[in-house]
Parts: C-alpha cells; structure tokens; sequence
C-alpha cells in the first residue's frame, strides 16, 4: 500500500537517528511523539492540527506565493497581508449528530472575519486557477507519469537479480535501487531521494540495457515527452468524453498494458483543490465568521457557489505521436 506523505514525515521524525527527533526531546518530554501523531493524525483534535493540516494552513500560504513567483504565472495573487490580519479561532462542527443522539464533534480551527471574505474568495480562486494552469498543466502531468513509468521500471529490476539490476545503468547501491528493494522503503533510504538525485541519475539511465528505463531517461534527458491528447477535445459532454475514451482503451488495450499509451484519469479539482481530498473534511474548508458563528464559505458567497461543480481533466499520454494523431479520428 502507498505510503503518504504525512506517514513519511512522522517516520522522519521519530528517527532516532535523525536530526529531528534530539531537537524535539530537549524541548520537552514526549514532545517528538506529539509533534509526529499532530503530522499524521487525520482527524483533529486542537488548534494546532490547523497549522499543519487545514483550509489555511502554513504549507498552502506557502506554496501559492512561492509556486506563483517561481512559475511566472500571472495567476494566484492574494491579498496575504489582509488575510493574516483577518484569522481568528472558531469552533466547527466536524461531523452530523450520531443515531444515539450525541452531539457533533466540534473543534477549533482558522476562520475568516466577514469583511475579509472578497479576499478569502480570491485565496480560494488562486489555488483553483493554479491547479487548473500549473499543476494539471499536461506537459506537468505528462512527465509526473513518465517518471512514474521509469520508477516502475527500475522498481521491477530492482526486485530482480543482479543481472537485472545492472541493466538498470546504475550502480547496484544506488539509492534509487536500495529504495525499491526489496524492505528498502526505510526512512533512511527514502531521505536519500531528491530531485538532485534523480536528475543526476537521468544521464546513466538513458544508457540501461533495459529498453523501458533507457527509453523514458533518454526522453526526459532530452525533453522528448509523450504527446498528449484530452479527452476535452471531444467536447464537453462527460457521456461523449466517456464513449470516446473507452473505444481508445479498447483499441489500444496492448499498448495501455505496455505503457507506451498511458492514461490521466485521477486529475480532478474543485474549488478547495484536488477532489478527494479537502472536500471531504470540513476542517479543511474555508469558513467566514457571520455573526460570530463559522460558515462555511460556499453558503455566502455566490461566486464560489458557481465554482462548486468538479472539473474532471482526462489525457492519454502516447509514446507514438501518429497513435495519438490516429486516435483522435
């Protein structure tokens, strides 16, 4: 099963070997173990799990100003200064009333004061139109899956023999392969993975006996990604988009099966970010303080009322330009 990050995180700091963990237990007794459950715990149960995990949490405030500056992007301003100024503490409400009549659970985490909701609108706005230009862009999405694809090759040699190992191009104590050995998922083999790494490796790769690794590695080395095609191009109606994507699975069912056609179908984003995730919890919703009591954003503003629907984004990613050109007719 896949290992979240959040699991990873934990590890890293429980680590007795870590630099984290002395940190921590000179802090205070039993702090390391409070820090690491706080980090994986889904459910929260204080005002600090907002800080780690909410609507408006430290890592999101982070990462729309640093992914806007970094990326160029015209989208994704906020008015941050004015946010800050405008948090307080609220108590929600996390779950309904149980069949035994029990109240709902309720816990505190950031809300907004009224008068900054057109600014909460626009937080929400940025993180939706950086999803939908940035992180879901196709050329993003497409080299997510062909690493992906190089790192299902390497993990499948890695499982092998030695011989298989060595045509992977790279040393047999590379981290990449004592990562994806078998019992190499340690905390320590998996803080030896960064993008440094995996760049540095992409030149050895790109010259593997094995055709699937030297395949994609030459192609990421020379920027050579798979061509893309979404299923938008068909139109907007999902029962059209539907009954075209499964002729392509059909017709292509060998080559799905080989990777050489690979299919995005997990990209989805709503107005709080990726389906699946914040929409499911309310304590990872944004809510306005009207007359002192928490309301989640939606129920006030019209704007993001009209947003609400998911916007689904289908592509086929073709290691053979002309089988794309050939699966749009």
């Amino acid at each position: 099963m896949k290992k979240r990050h959040e699991k990873w995180t934990a590890g890293i700091i429980r680590n007795p070997r870590g630099q984290v963990q002395p940190l921590l237990d000179a802090h205070r007794e039993g702090f390391t173990e409070a820090v690491a459950s706080l980090v994986e715990k889904e459910d929260p149960e204080h005002i600090y799990h907002a800080i780690v995990s909410s609507s408006f949490d430290a890592d999101r405030l982070d990462y729309l100003r640093r992914d806007k500056l970094m990326t160029g992007t015209g989208a994704g301003g906020i008015d941050f200064d004015w946010l800050i100024e405008n948090i307080r503490v609220a108590d929600i409400e996390i779950d309904a009333p149980d069949e035994d009549g029990h109240e709902p659970r309720r816990v505190p985490t950031f809300c907004l004061t009224a008068k900054a909701l057109p600014a909460a609108e626009q937080f929400l706005l940025a993180r939706y139109t950086l999803h939908q230009q940035v992180y879901f862009h196709k050329a993003t999405r497409c080299v997510e899956h062909m690493i992906g694809k190089l790192f299902r090759a390497l993990a499948r040699l890695a499982a092998g023999k030695k011989n298989d190992i060595r045509r992977s191009g790279l040393s047999e104590e590379h981290p990449l392969l004592r990562f994806f050995s078998k019992g190499g998922e340690t905390v320590e083999n998996y803080l030896a993975l960064d993008d440094t790494l995996v760049f540095g490796s992409i030149d050895a790769m790109s010259r593997a006996e094995d055709p699937d690794v030297a395949e994609v590695a030459t192609r990421l080395r020379q920027r050579k990604l798979y061509k893309t095609l979404d299923i938008a191009e068909f139109g907007e109606d999902p029962g059209t988009q539907r009954s075209r994507l499964r002729r392509i699975r059909e017709k292509l069912a060998s080559q799905i099966d080989r990777e050489t056609v690979m299919i995005d179908d997990k990209a989805a984003i709503g107005i709080y970010a990726e389906i699946g995730g914040d929409e499911e919890h309310m304590h990872k919703k944004l809510h306005i303080l009207d007359g002192n009591k928490p309301v989640e954003i939606s129920k006030l503003s019209p704007l993001i009322r009209a947003l609400e629907q998911k916007k689904q984004f289908t592509r086929l990613y073709f290691a053979d330009a002309f089988e794309r050109d050939a699966a749009r007719k």
